[in-house]
């Protein structure tokens, strides 16, 4: 490790816990691999596009976050 890594390591570890937390989020970020992280956005956009689509046409409903949040706690209580 050179110098200056070793340097920002002793920083970034002298830092609260929340702070650390994020440094390590970008830095694993960083390190994705960018064609695997297209494709995904690509799968997602994609999934998005056709939730819609089977809105828009009736094939699906949709309903509010606390009507669902709230059938589920039901199902789960039984």
């Amino acid at each position: 490790m050179s110098k200056t890594a070793l340097k920002i390591c002793i920083e970034v570890l002298s830092l609260p816990r929340e702070a650390r937390a994020e440094i390590a989020h970008r830095l694993l970020v960083s390190l994705e691999d960018e064609r695997s992280s297209t494709e995904i956005e690509d799968a997602w956009k994609t999934e998005a596009e056709q939730r819609y689509k089977n809105v828009k046409s009736g094939k699906a409903s949709v309903r509010d976050a606390k009507r669902a949040m709230r059938d589920a706690r039901k199902k789960l209580a039984k």
